[in-house]
């Protein structure tokens, strides 16, 4: 996998986990906010009515006022949010309820009869202090809020049934902003390391790759920009080795030239011990490169001669009898050949390597 597929890869990843990681903690944090929000406008509302409720509650103790009957009208038609209310006495009767046939009903008589939504009343009572339950699968809030008199006695409760349909919507556009808001900044993030690693990771390691591919045993030069990081590291540690690698080449080539000198005198001596006088001697590498002759011979000067050099096209016999010496190594090959006219008898053989050089001697002698 490449560089780039394994940053692509890891970055949707971390992504995805960021974003969802951030989108639970923001839902639970949009969810606690608003639905604050909702219960304390709720609060407020039974508030700001609370002086004109608690002052019917002390007129009339058992019996609902009309002012305070056109007060829970106006919360459930003015507010769309309230879906019912329950007024009680601060002993849990039923002070004011929709239905005219559940008033002055006792709590436990209700709660058998019809039920309530959840026990926050009571909580109300007992605590003095606003409660909020959720029911109905988390669609509403069952809301308890207590009517306070004088010294912080419970005078009464108003029990309101409240829809979250408002707070889940403006919980979902939240998320659905969220959720914009993540994509375009992962996008913009995205980007912006994306075309950081295209032009400071990616495209130097590809030239990078292109000049190391580029180096050869014959071209060992090795250019490369100045960089001042880990790539620029690496650039110079291969140039480096390139740099070492020429010396030892070039050491190496030195001690070929000296091995190959002290050969060529070696075979002299050989050869002028072994081979008769007006006898031609010549050795041949595996590649039919001649290394050594005990003539002259007139060719164009070069670094490498060839056995085709010497020896035309009408003589294959020679080339013919190194091929078949080197197929059989110590096998003394013999043929006969015209050479400048005078019929020669050929002889070749391939030496025991033991050396690790393949040599092989051919020797021309005249005929009688």
């Amino acid at each position: 996998m490449k560089l780039t597929s394994k940053w692509l890869l890891w970055f949707v990843l971390v992504t995805v986990y960021a974003a969802v990681i951030g989108g639970l903690f923001y839902y639970n944090l949009f969810k606690y906010v608003f639905d604050t929000k909702l219960q304390n406008e709720m609060v407020e509302m039974i508030r700001y009515r609370a002086p004109q409720l608690v002052q019917g509650l002390a007129a009339k103790p058992k019996q609902v006022s009309f002012n305070e009957a056109n007060q829970m009208k106006d919360m459930m038609q003015n507010d769309a949010r309230v879906k019912s209310v329950i007024y009680l006495n601060y002993d849990g009767s039923i002070r004011w309820h929709e239905n005219v046939k559940f008033l002055g009903m006792s709590y436990t008589d209700y709660n058998n009869a019809v039920g309530f939504d959840s026990n926050a009343p009571v909580q109300a009572i007992r605590t003095a202090e606003p409660r909020a339950i959720l029911t109905g699968r988390g669609e509403t809030y069952d809301m308890a809020i207590p009517l306070l008199a004088k010294g912080n006695t419970v005078a009464g409760v108003v029990d309101l049934t409240v829809s979250r349909a408002a707070a889940r919507e403006l919980i979902h556009s939240s998320m659905v902003r969220y959720c914009i808001g993540v994509l375009v900044m992962i996008l913009l993030i995205g980007g912006v390391l994306y075309l950081f690693l295209l032009l400071k990771v990616i495209r130097p390691l590809v030239s990078l790759k292109d000049n190391i591919e580029a180096v050869s045993l014959n071209n060992l030069t090795f250019e490369v920009a100045d960089r001042r990081d880990e790539i620029g590291d690496v650039a110079q540690a291969v140039k480096g080795l390139l740099s070492k690698l020429s010396e030892d080449i070039k050491g190496l080539e030195n001690v070929e030239i000296m091995s190959l000198e002290k050969e060529k005198t070696w075979w002299k001596s050989i050869l002028g011990v072994v081979v008769p006088k007006g006898t031609r001697a010549l050795i041949v590498d595996e590649n039919n490169n001649v290394l050594y002759t005990n003539f002259e011979f007139n060719v164009a000067e070069k670094q490498t001669v060839h056995l085709l050099d010497i020896f035309d096209a009408r003589q294959q016999e020679i080339i013919q009898a190194v091929g078949e010496a080197l197929e059989n190594p110590s096998k003394v090959i013999r043929t006969s050949v015209v050479n400048q006219g005078v019929k020669c008898l050929v002889r070749a053989v391939q030496l025991p390597d033991d050396a690790g050089k393949n040599r092989i001697v051919v020797v021309l002698e005249p005929g009688k």
